[in-house]
C-alpha cells in the first residue's frame, strides 16, 4: 500500500495531489454543512426567498425538475455563500465586465447594475417595450383624469443612471428616459399636468440618489415634492422647516442585493422631522399610527420600508391641521419618502398602490369624496410593471 501510494504521488505529482485532496475536503465539508447547519428561508443581502429542498415524485425525477431543485437548493445554502458571491463580483469587475447581474434571456430582458464613480451602483436602463407594458401604462394613467373627472398631476421620476450619467462606466449604453417623459406629455390632456424633474434632479445640483438603492434619497424626494407642489398650485414647505435626522449609517439597498461587493460603502439613512407640531396619522386597514415612520425597519436590511411601512394596497394619511383637500395618489415606492412632505397640504391623502389594490378605483374615489388625483412613479417602473389594468373604467 505504501509503495502504491508513492507511485501515485510520483505519477501525479505532489502539487496535483494536494489540490485534489483540498477539493475533496472542501466538498466533504460543504456536504456536511448542508446537512448539519440550520437553513435560512430568506437572504437579506439579496432581498429574496431562498430555495427549499424539492419534494420527490416520479414525475419530478423523470422530467429532471427534482435535480434542478437540488442544484438550486445547494447553490442557495452552500457555506460561505455570501463570500463566494462577493468574490464573483470582484472577478467580474477585474475582467472588465460592466453590466452585472443581468438576465437578457428573459422577456422582457432584465438589465443588471453598473458600478459607477463615488461608490454608486446604478440600474442598467433598457428601452421600454413600447407595444406592451409601457404603452398601456402611460395610456391608462394619462386617461385617469378624464375617466374620473378630476384634475391629475403626474410625476415620472427619472432613475439615478439617467441623472448621474457622468458617474457611469465608460461606454456604458443607456436608454434616455426623456423619451418616456415626452411620450407621457404627448398623451396628457388639458386636465393633466406632467411634472418634469430632470433638470432639478441632475447631478449638477446635488447627489439625489442612494448609492446602493434604486430610489432617490431624502434630498431627492424633497426636490421632487417641491417641483410637484409648484405644479399643483401651492407653495411648498421650505427646507429649513425640516431637520433631516440621520438614523442609520449602514443602509444597503436593492442594487447592492443584485451584486454583493466586499468594499461597497453603505448609505446614510435619514428621516425628515418637521419642526412644527406633528399632526399626521397613517391608517392601514384598521390600524392607525401617530407617525408615518415605522422605525422597527431600522433594525432590518430593508430600511427604506421605514417610510409608511413599505407598500400596502391603501394607506390613508390624515393631517388634522388642514381642513380641506382630499388627494388620491397612485404610486410606486418612490412616493413613500415624499408623502411626509406632500401631506402638509391635504386633509387626507389616499395612497393607493395599484400592484396590490383590487377594488374598483372609481367607486373608491366617489365613496371617499376625492377632489384631486396624482400619480408618482419611477419611469423604470412604468416600463416594467403593469398597472394599467387597475385603471380600466
Amino acid at each position: 500500500m505504501k509503495e502504491k501510494l508513492k507511485t501515485i504521488l510520483k505519477t501525479c505529482g505532489w502539487e496535483r495531489c494536494i489540490v485534489a485532496m483540498f477539493l475533496v475536503l472542501v466538498m466533504a465539508v460543504g456536504a456536511v454543512s448542508l446537512i448539519v447547519l440550520p437553513k435560512e428561508d430568506f437572504s437579506p443581502d439579496e432581498n429574496r426567498m431562498l430555495e427549499e429542498f424539492p419534494s420527490v415524485s416520479g414525475e419530478s425525477l423523470i422530467d429532471g425538475s427534482f435535480m434542478t431543485g437540488v442544484e438550486n437548493f445547494i447553490s442557495d445554502h452552500f457555506m460561505l455563500r455570501r463570500d463566494f458571491i462577493a468574490m464573483h463580483t470582484q472577478i467580474m469587475l477585474a475582467t472588465g465586465k460592466k453590466d452585472l447581474a443581468s438576465n437578457y434571456g428573459t422577456v422582457p430582458a432584465e438589465g443588471g447594475v453598473y458600478f459607477g464613480k463615488n461608490d454608486h451602483i446604478y440600474e442598467v436602463l433598457l428601452p421600454p417595450d413600447r407595444t406592451t407594458v409601457f404603452e398601456d401604462n402611460i395610456t391608462s394613467i394619462t386617461g385617469f383624469s378624464a375617466n374620473a373627472g378630476l384634475p391629475l398631476t403626474i410625476l415620472a421620476v427619472p432613475s439615478g443612471a439617467q441623472e448621474q450619467a457622468a458617474n457611469l462606466p465608460a461606454f456604458a449604453p443607456e436608454y434616455d428616459q426623456r423619451e418616456a417623459l415626452k411620450a407621457i406629455e404627448e398623451l396628457a390632456d388639458e386636465n393633466t399636468t406632467v411634472v418634469d424633474t430632470f433638470d432639478a434632479l441632475s447631478l449638477e445640483n446635488g447627489d439625489y440618489y442612494y448609492k446602493t438603492d434604486h430610489h432617490w434619497n431624502l434630498e431627492g424626494a424633497f426636490v421632487g415634492y417641491t417641483e410637484m407642489a409648484k405644479a399643483m398650485g401651492f407653495t411648498p414647505v421650505s427646507r429649513d422647516q425640516y431637520e433631516f435626522e440621520k438614523v442609520s449609517d449602514s443602509f444597503y439597498g436593492t442594487l447592492y442585493s443584485k451584486a454583493i461587493y466586499w468594499w461597497q460603502q453603505p448609505d446614510d439613512f435619514y428621516l425628515p422631522r418637521y419642526k412644527g407640531e406633528n399632526t399626521l396619522t397613517q391608517q392601514t386597514g384598521e390600524n392607525v399610527r401617530d407617525d408615518l415612520f415605522w422605525t422597527e425597519y431600522l433594525e432590518e436590511k430593508d430600511k427604506y420600508s421605514t417610510f409608511l411601512g413599505g407598500n400596502h394596497s391603501v394607506d390613508v394619511i390624515r393631517n388634522s391641521a388642514v381642513k380641506e383637500g382630499k388627494l388620491l395618489l397612485i404610486k410606486d415606492s418612490y412616493a413613500n419618502c415624499m408623502i411626509p412632505f406632500l401631506a402638509q397640504h391635504f386633509a387626507e391623502i389616499h395612497v393607493v398602490d395599484l400592484r396590490y389594490f383590487n377594488q374598483d378605483i372609481y367607486q373608491y374615489i366617489e365613496e371617499n369624496d376625492i377632489t384631486q388625483l396624482a400619480a408618482v412613479y419611477s419611469i423604470k417602473q412604468l416600463c416594467d410593471t403593469d398597472v394599467a389594468s387597475k385603471l380600466l373604467r
